[in-house]
């Protein structure tokens, strides 16, 4: 399938020809009307400039999603690009730049963009093919884009190109991408163009729902295949632009008059809602309180039911807020958002300490009661319906973040560390048993829907197992901590960082080592766990 040409570049002043013989020109690249009609060449002389070519070819590179029937399938990818070298340089010394004219800037982005992305992703038909992978597959993760609102675009996407929507599929290709076997990294060179054109974006002013969109989804990406530094300053990004659009000051609790503006005020709720979801993610994993998002008020709203926004349903009724009791069902995505609100008290907690002892005590007491009021929910309404996998394994990080901080604490007394080694190994065992359970059929497991916010959880388990493996002696941690090794090895095969906590498990030399520790090129806090 063709796709429409780019809309012509305008330039700023008329064509040799028109300018010579006084005639009426409307300065339309490449060729103005006049000239066409009457058959001669046209030529620009004083603000001529070309629009960008690409410094490079693109190549399909053997990139693995996977099919409906499990079996690897092709996903588009970008090879040959020179990140550097999106546009050409003047030609002479009377050329214009485009970027220091307002009316030229985006208009210039936009047209250069729908040129790499059609190279890229090729056809409107091969772009709907991508995106209806992605919201098969990923969006049931990070459920931030609506569908309808997508697809209305995309017919346009070539005669009316917009750089921001554009980077989004880029995005989407580039998530729905698999390792292949023995990859140590998943900086492709995808990956690199989809940041290299989110930083174009940043450069010339656009800032939209979309450019959020992108960003969210790269950090989703880079979270997911252990690119932690790169996740850091990816939902920063994601952060301040979100913030700029005042998504952060929005009412989503006002109900809106129209379906429409409902639709819209849904999705940007959610996005906003990934920005903080993200964000205290980062930071349980860097082992900081290092928050670019404010802390959410008891009384936000929640996004509403992930099967209803399947199918662009926003019901024009009461929503569910953040200080909903947890043995109300919510969808899994407001779930996440609840657990992420605990999991930045949890770590304001931890490394931001009140200065009182008793409350500080107090405190801990009544997180780890709110966390373990959680746990069996999340166990049961999973094992029913198949939700609340990662909202799971992001609740026990919380638990072991708050139980390993005060087991390292000079401050505990022995007697209560006695007590909070017996609630670590017994929070450890049942994400054990549970992932058993949940993996234990490998050939049955989805991984195209798998959170790549699990395998931290599964880390920390292995940590507890192997502890109490080396204290006791007893075979059944020492069990565990293959099992969830081997656990950890499935998930590699769709996130690398699986791979990631597999070697570091491999590579554990003392017989205590603490569930918290980052990664290596991970940011850690100086005062670590405990203080």
């Amino acid at each position: 399938m063709s796709f429409p040409d780019a809309p012509a570049a305008s330039a700023v002043n008329s064509c040799v020809s028109c300018k010579q013989g006084k005639r009426k020109c409307n300065r339309v690249r490449p060729t103005c009307s006049t000239c066409t009609r009457v058959g001669r060449p046209c030529h620009y002389e004083e603000d001529s400039y070309t629009f960008p070519q690409s410094a490079g070819s693109y190549h399909s590179q053997s990139l693995h999603s996977r099919s409906d029937d499990g079996a690897p399938s092709q996903v588009p990818s970008a090879q040959g690009l020179s990140p550097n070298t999106f546009f050409s340089a003047p030609a002479s010394a009377m050329n214009i730049d485009p970027f220091r004219h307002e009316a030229l800037r985006q208009p210039t982005v936009n047209i250069a963009v729908s040129n790499e992305v059609s190279k890229i992703l090729g056809t409107i038909d091969e772009i709907h093919a991508i995106a209806t992978n992605y919201f098969d597959k990923i969006w049931q993760r990070m459920p931030i884009i609506s569908k309808v609102r997508f697809f209305e675009r995309l017919p346009t996407i070539f005669s009316n190109p917009q750089a921001d929507y554009l980077v989004v599929c880029l995005a989407m290709n580039l998530i729905l991408q698999y390792p292949t076997p023995g990859d140590q990294s998943m900086q492709s060179s995808s990956y690199v163009v989809v940041k290299s054109f989110i930083s174009l974006l940043e450069s010339t002013n656009f800032l939209s729902l979309d450019v959020v969109q992108a960003r969210l989804l790269i950090t989703f990406y880079e979270l997911g295949h252990g690119i932690q530094v790169g996740a850091s300053i990816s939902i920063a990004g994601a952060t301040r632009s979100a913030r700029l659009l005042g998504l952060n000051k929005k009412n989503f609790q006002e109900l809106k008059d129209s379906y429409q503006a409902r639709v819209v005020a849904e999705e940007e709720k959610r996005v906003w809602w990934a920005t903080v979801n993200l964000d205290r993610f980062i930071c349980l994993c860097n082992g900081d309180s290092l928050f670019i998002t404010e802390d959410p008020q008891s009384s936000d709203s929640l996004p509403i039911e992930d099967s209803q926004w399947a199918q662009d349903i926003v019901p024009n009724t009461t929503y569910h807020t953040l200080s909903t009791p947890s043995d109300i069902t919510v969808g899994h995505f407001a779930r996440e958002c609840q657990i992420s609100h605990l999991i930045g008290r949890v770590l304001r907690h931890v490394f931001e300490p009140a200065s009182d002892p008793e409350f500080h005590a107090q405190e801990a007491m009544q997180l780890e009661k709110t966390l373990m009021a959680f746990m069996p929910l999340l166990i049961e309404e999973h094992s029913k319906f198949g939700l609340y996998c990662a909202a799971l394994g992001m609740c026990s990080s919380a638990l072991f973040m708050l139980y390993d901080s005060a087991l390292f604490s000079s401050q505990t007394s022995s007697e209560y560390k006695d007590t909070l080694i017996e609630s670590i190994q017994c929070s450890s065992t049942q994400i054990t048993e549970f992932s058993r359970h949940l993996f234990g059929d490998v050939a049955a497991v989805d991984f195209d829907v798998v959170s790549p916010l699990i395998p931290l959880s599964l880390y920390q388990a292995a940590i507890v197992q192997y502890r109490v493996g080396k204290q006791t002696g007893e075979i059944r941690h020492r069990n565990g901590f293959e099992s969830l090794k081997e656990i950890l090895g499935y998930f590699n095969r769709r996130w690398l960082i699986g791979g990631r906590y597999l070697e570091a498990l491999q590579g554990l030399k003392v017989d205590f080592p603490v569930t918290t520790l980052p990664l290596s090129g991970s940011y850690v806090s100086p005062a670590g766990p405990g203080g």
